[in-house]
């Protein structure tokens, strides 16, 4: 109640009260035997007249003039005599602080500079009928805006948490130094420093100023932390974010604190009034505010279980991520009715529209026949995308959400038939799906056999195209769906949709190649009518886009034992502003009125929600381990390009902790946080290789080094992403792995580091081609 005798003192508002501003109630309570006339009232200082208010004998009660946002003092005196001979002044006094919100009744007010932050916040969670007792229920009106319109909330509504590999952002006025907080944070270097272009273990020390916890376990989740680079400059828009260094665990609740933070000029960091009520037990009148303070209760004894005190904390919130069932049942369901679809089948869905044959006695000759056409997957998708690429379709559903076949689309394929099948008469190569790039197609196959250095690979190769992100979906841009979406954010569903049909029409594609389905076609038998597909056993090789979702077909096919994913990653939200790839997108946005960084930061980590059930961050904690329904655990050769342009080395290291990898001895990095070295043979591994591209101790190279922030490296025709595969090592280690029985192995000279060593053939054996070190600086 504030300072005064127990029979004078104020009521209202009570010491240490936090209220909206403007009219503030006011109760003083009166002793009976006090002169009330002499009763005079103070506010911040300046004389109140008592008169204003109404007065009984015990109590004056009335309402403050308006007031602004900040801290206030109330202060009261009156006289009174005891027993008529003894004058005596009495006094009592309060404080209380207002604040404006931005409507609390339905916003997050942790931090009032937007409505959703920080986010992902439990405020946005409501009970529901699903796996998590959950689901998202984002505000009306408080979503991030495009051109002035926010983003509806209503497609979120049927998720039941947030993404496992959410980016967790968060404000704190006047800026945050992360490294003057001594917080984990990306640490520059070059290889052989430690914890180079990585964050190390900070984030999981007893006095970590950041931390992540599983709430029911305790356990530290590994992180790092830092700050927008796109609102540099502009504190007040400017982010911190929360980077998790593993996908997190589907249904699980997590708390986020943050604590003893320091501004830029090393003054300590505040927490904003509203926590700073729930951290401290202070009173308020503020309803959304007092309706959290048990769930608050929660957070602090979970958070001082695991060592953190709620007196040092600066902000701390919680939320749950999405479940299994939200981020995989419907493909799933696609992915099982669509084989029982191939099944039920008694001709073949398969048409072949041209055979190129090449005469294999013809020294040099390694391909005996290109085989393109088409073949059939049912389509749940509202809208065809091979017929009907411009249209934004979506999944086609019931009135529970689940996937409804909408007859069947049409997409393309190209197989690579080796001249290897014509030996002995007719011997079956083992088959591998391969995966091309952002916006490639199905005939980038070709690109890759052309090069001599992988003539000695002995596999009928498939491929078909990414729907989603391939070369038919861009092209011609001016009618492109892509365009549409990112013209209009509300219709982003229909990315992780066509990208969901796209991984089906692989998952067939695949299917077909291990039950022999293509088999019976004479195109696919020798001239002896000896099948030319091995069903034995199949493999799986994506680069960039196709290492990415690569990722995702292995979590899901039944079909292939072991895949190499090259230069992968997992989570866009995190990928996209790092990647040249995003530039000319983040152009449009801006464009079409999306250009205040901290909407931008939360509007994409907002999107992701959506878009993680198209890429491999759905299910990247069941690939190597704990398999989905109807699959079986991989075994993965990552391969990491270092000083990746396109595809963030963050986002590969992120995807490897996740699947569990080890990291190859020889691989570049060794001494990585939480994924142990380990000398070959393996059966998994992370193998990081450096092309030689760009030198960190080059300034001149420096444009073109990816930057320690989210923002895009200088574009360049050196670029290691694209030529990280054409390493003679990495063929090498490629050929042993992709087998039966095969394993990983180091094939470098010691470390990747792409030194000048000659292989026996006289080629640079750890440099892209076998060449001598591409120049950045060429014209």
């Amino acid at each position: 109640f504030g300072t005064g005798a127990p029979f004078f003192f104020f009521r209202a508002p009570l010491f240490g009260q936090l209220s909206l501003v403007g009219q503030v109630p006011l109760q003083l309570v009166l002793p009976g035997f006090a002169h009330i006339d002499s009763l005079t009232l103070s506010l911040d200082g300046v004389a109140l007249s008592p008169t204003g208010f109404a007065q009984t004998s015990t109590l004056l009660k009335g309402t403050l003039p308006a007031l602004g946002a900040g801290q206030h003092e109330l202060t009261a005196e009156a006289k009174l005599r005891l027993f008529f001979f003894f004058p005596m002044t009495i006094d009592a006094a309060t404080q209380f602080e207002l604040v404006d919100l931005d409507r609390p009744d339905v916003c997050e007010i942790l931090n009032n500079v937007e409505c959703m932050l920080p986010y992902p916040s439990s405020r946005f969670l409501e009970p529901a009928n699903t796996p998590t007792g959950y689901r998202l229920a984002f505000p009306v009106g408080g979503m991030p805006a495009q051109g002035g319109n926010p983003l509806s909330p209503d497609p979120y509504r049927k998720l039941d948490g947030f993404s496992p590999t959410v980016q967790i952002l968060m404000h704190f006025p006047g800026g945050v130094d992360p490294i003057l907080s001594d917080a984990s944070h990306l640490i520059p270097g070059k290889p052989g420093d430690p914890n180079a272009r990585s964050y190390g273990t900070r984030s999981l020390d007893a006095d970590s100023p950041t931390v992540l916890i599983d709430a029911d376990s305790g356990e530290h989740v590994l992180h790092f932390v830092e700050n927008d680079a796109h609102a540099t400059g502009n504190p007040a828009r400017q982010v911190l974010f929360l980077r998790p260094g593993r996908s997190l665990k589907p249904s699980h609740r997590y708390i986020v604190a943050v604590r003893e933070l320091k501004h830029p000029d090393g003054t300590s960091v505040e927490p904003e009034p509203p926590f700073a009520v729930l951290r401290d037990r202070r009173p308020t009148t503020i309803a959304a505010l007092e309706a959290r303070r048990d769930h608050f209760e929660d957070i602090f004894y979970r958070l001082a279980r695991a060592g953190v005190a709620r007196q040092d904390l600066d902000l701390a919130f919680d939320f749950v991520v999405q479940s299994d069932v939200g981020l995989t049942g419907q493909m799933l369901s696609m992915r099982d009715q669509a084989f029982a679809w191939l099944a039920s089948q008694t001709q073949p869905t398969f048409t072949v529209d041209n055979v190129t044959e090449n005469d294999c006695t013809q020294a040099g000759t390694f391909v005996w026949r290109v085989v393109t056409g088409s073949y059939q997957v049912p389509l749940f998708l509202t809208s065809d995308p091979v017929t009907d690429s411009s249209t934004p379709g979506t999944l086609n559903v019931d009135a529970a959400g689940d996937p409804v076949q909408n007859g069947v689309t049409n997409p393309p394929f190209t197989a690579v038939i080796p001249c290897t099948v014509l030996a002995n008469g007719g011997t079956p190569k083992h088959a591998n799906v391969f995966g091309h790039g952002l916006f490639g197609s199905n005939r980038d196959i070709l690109g890759y056999l052309n090069q001599p250095l992988l003539r000695q690979l002995d596999f009928v190769v498939a491929a078909t195209d990414w729907r989603g992100l391939s070369s038919p979906d861009l092209n011609p841009i001016a009618t492109s769906y892509l365009l549409d979406l990112v013209s209009n954010l509300n219709l982003i569903d229909a990315l992780p949709d066509r990208l969901r049909q796209g991984m089906l029409n692989t998952l067939v594609l695949g299917h077909m190649l291990k039950t022999g389905a293509f088999n019976g076609s004479p195109t696919f038998q020798t001239p002896g009518a000896v099948p030319v597909v091995d069903t034995r056993e199949m493999f799986y090789f994506g680069a960039s886009l196709g290492g990415i979702l690569g990722t995702m077909f292995a979590g899901l096919s039944p079909d292939i034992e072991r895949a190499n994913v090259d230069v992968p990653a997992i989570n866009f939200s995190l990928l996209l502003q790092r990647s040249t790839d995003f530039v000319p997108f983040e152009t449009v946005l801006q464009l079409s009125g999306v250009t205040d960084p901290m909407d931008t930061a939360l509007g994409l980590s907002i999107l992701h929600e959506l878009w993680v059930r198209g890429e491999p961050a759905a299910l990247a904690t069941h690939v190597t381990s704990n398999p989905l329904p109807g699959t079986n655990a991989k075994k993965i050769l990552m391969t990491e390009a270092f000083l990746d342009q396109q595809v963030s080395n963050q986002g590969t290291e992120i995807a490897a902790r996740t699947l569990g990898l080890p990291q190859l001895v020889g691989s570049l990095l060794p001494g990585v946080a939480e994924i142990p070295d380990r000398a070959g043979p393996l059966d998994s591994a992370w193998v990081v290789y450096d092309t030689g591209s760009f030198d960190l101790d080059n300034p001149a190279d420096a444009p073109f080094i990816p930057p320690l922030a989210n923002l895009a490296a200088q574009e360049n025709q050196c670029d290691p992403h694209p030529r990280r595969f054409f390493i003679p090592a990495s063929i090498h280690q490629f050929v042993m792995f992709m087998q039966p029985g095969g394993q990983i192995l180091n094939f470098c000279n010691g470390l990747c580091d792409a030194d000048t060593t000659l292989d026996a053939s006289g080629e640079f054996l750890e440099l892209p081609f076998g060449q001598p070190r591409c120049d950045p600086l060429a014209p």
